[in-house]
């Protein structure tokens, strides 16, 4: 998929300001309690900077964890919606008072 879609252009920036404006060891700890599938779903519609910058910030198991499932999001196409909301979710959960949960246990695909 690729996130050529303005919405999911604005929701990818949205989720990479917030992470940027968290405090550095905040935004670790919550990337590191974030669901692997979940941080690569929206991984898999961003740019390779911010792919990049985000794998950075993780450890090397949870880097190469979230790479796998990378691969497997690619046989994957998400609908633009899913793909902010999921965006708005991981926002919270990075600049939040208190960590949530993970955004989803399944991603219906997109058909068209």
């Amino acid at each position: 998929m690729s996130a050529r879609n303005p919405a999911i252009v604005e929701a990818i920036a949205a989720f990479m300001e917030a992470l940027r404006s968290a405090p550095p060891k905040l935004a670790e700890s919550r990337l590191l309690n974030t669901a692997d599938r979940d941080l690569a779903a929206l991984l898999s519609v961003a740019d390779e900077a911010s792919r990049a910058e985000v794998l950075r910030l993780l450890g090397p198991a949870k880097s190469r964890r979230v790479s796998e499932e990378l691969l497997r999001m690619s046989h994957v196409r998400l609908p633009p919606e899913t793909v902010e909301r999921l965006a708005r979710h991981l926002a919270v959960h990075v600049t939040g008072d208190k960590p949530l949960g993970p955004a989803s246990r399944y991603f219906r695909p997109h058909t068209n």
